[in-house]
């Protein structure tokens, strides 16, 4: 298998990961902000930053654990900026 084609395929395996944690991404968000409309955007930003951070997951992470992670900072970064 030449590195085209494996990078075409684990591209496609962390969409894959991507699109299977998201129901439970949505449950998180709504569990911490206790409102679904704010957990949906939260959500589409965690998506938008895994998307355009790809290059840092290694092989060796967990997709779902990257992405709460993100979802999880960018929580606390928005909580952050509303106190103040």
């Amino acid at each position: 298998m030449d590195d085209s084609t494996r990078n075409r395929s684990d591209a496609e395996a962390l969409k894959a990961a991507i699109v299977s944690a998201v129901p439970s991404l949505r449950a998180f968000a709504v569990w911490l902000c206790g409102d679904r409309s704010r957990a949906d955007d939260l959500v589409q930003e965690t998506l938008e930053k895994a998307l355009a951070s790809k290059a840092f997951f290694t092989e060796v992470s967990s997709p779902k654990a990257w992405l709460t992670a993100i979802l999880r900072d960018s929580y606390l970064t928005y909580y952050r900026r509303r106190r103040r």
